[in-house]
């Protein structure tokens, strides 16, 4: 009996030993499941906080003001703060956001990019926290992000206003006579007669030519090759509308019967009102075709009446003739639809459409227009019967493989490129 008894006191202090054994293997696992966990979590945070910043940053030149790159660089940073990391905001100074050459094969201008470092750790003051890694001597860890973001070309939009604006032309013929100005926005069409023909008495028409992917043609350039704006970029512009083609001058428009959800032809004030003030969600392209308002000179009611109801949507934003840029804007935030825009929702898009080829006709007459290119234009509001606005970026997307020199293409998209 006393034998047995010695054997089982010898017993319980081996699984004292295995205990303790296990508990020092438990809290290591703990230390590295429990705050690598920490570190991974907190990396992917990092990584959305640097991606969101290179958005920021990249749609700020695309679509605010090409040039500021200080209020690039303001809203990327801001941006940034906002996506949490690991319950703090990242550190993100003004020389964390810079402006690189963009990564080899990426598309686009070599020059626009925006990249983003975001960071937590010590060397920032914003270490993240470890909870078992003391044990082993282990006092804090950290992690950092990057991204880049490109600015580049479009050739579609889903938010297609219904207006067909007449691209720009070279100008050789004004006031009856051979002309040497450059077009200006008083400028007018001298190439055809009023039906449509040839006209003999113009001796040196002026000329038109489509722009193309490897052509800028003759249309409006807002950029040049780098992506910098030109003198287009924020030129004022007065639609009017136009009911004979005797009047084809600058600005001179076509209402549009933009389709319905099913893709037919739509038609009527009220429709033509709404496709004003609201975004028309059928997808066009450049090379596309669409179909003309019949009814013309019954639009101008309708026009004013959307033009109200866009500016409504924005009511401050205003146009900043030193910058380029809009001021006062409810965008990027909530408008007065309740609705969240990235930009002002008073930046819509317009066909510019084909001079010789609308003279030219379709094959259903000249009950069609096609679209050489997509504007962004700024609706300052209404003068009379005439809308008036300036000419600049627009958010664009991707359609079949047509596309434009970075010159031509008032379409930008932001893509995350590293």
């Amino acid at each position: 009996m006393t034998a047995r008894r010695l054997s089982g006191d010898g017993e319980q202090g081996t699984v004292l030993v295995q205990v303790a054994v296990a508990l020092l293997a438990l809290l290591a696992l703990s230390a590295f499941v429990v705050d690598y966990g920490v570190m991974w979590a907190s990396r992917g945070q990092a990584q959305t906080a640097a991606d969101s910043g290179a958005l920021a940053g990249a749609m700020s030149l695309a679509f605010d003001s090409p040039t500021d790159l200080a209020g690039a660089r303001a809203r990327a940073i801001a941006m940034a703060a906002r996506n949490r990391v690991w319950g703090q905001a990242p550190s993100v100074t003004d020389g964390d956001v810079t402006f690189p050459a963009c990564p080899p094969g990426a598309p686009g201008p070599p020059d626009t990019c925006v990249k983003v470092d975001v960071f937590r750790n010590q060397a920032r003051g914003n270490a993240l926290p470890t909870f078992f890694g003391p044990l082993a001597e282990i006092e804090d860890q950290g992690v950092r992000a990057t991204a880049t973001a490109q600015i580049t070309t479009g050739n579609a939009t889903d938010c297609l206003r219904p207006w067909a604006v007449a691209d720009k032309w070279e100008e050789h013929w004004e006031n009856g006579k051979a002309s040497i100005a450059p077009w200006t926005p008083d400028s007018t069409f001298d190439k055809y007669d009023d039906k449509g023909n040839l006209d003999p008495k113009v001796t040196m028409p002026d000329v038109y030519r489509p722009p193309t992917a490897t052509d800028p043609g003759t249309g409006f350039t807002p950029f040049d090759a780098d992506g910098h704006p030109t003198a287009y970029y924020g030129l004022e512009m007065t639609l009017k509308n136009g009911d004979s083609k005797a009047n084809l001058s600058s600005g001179w428009f076509l209402g549009l019967n933009l389709p319905d959800g099913n893709g037919n032809p739509t038609n009527g004030g009220s429709t033509y009102r709404d496709n004003i003030a609201n975004c028309n969600p059928h997808v066009f392209a450049i090379g596309d075709t669409i179909e003309v308002e019949s009814k013309q000179g019954d639009m101008v009611g309708p026009t004013k009446q959307g033009v109200q109801d866009l500016m409504a949507l924005d009511n401050n934003a205003t146009w900043n003739t030193s910058t380029r840029s809009i001021d006062n804007s409810c965008a990027p935030g909530v408008c007065g639809d309740l609705k969240y825009h990235a930009s002002s929702p008073r930046v819509v898009p317009v066909a510019l459409f084909n001079l010789d080829a609308f003279f030219a006709g379709t094959p259903n007459g000249k009950s069609e227009i096609p679209i050489a290119n997509i504007m962004g234009f700024f609706v300052e509001g209404m003068s009379g019967k005439d809308v008036l606005g300036r000419l600049v970026a627009i958010p664009g997307t991707s359609k079949g493989t047509s596309s434009l020199p970075t010159s031509s293409s008032f379409m930008r998209q932001v893509l995350l490129v590293r």
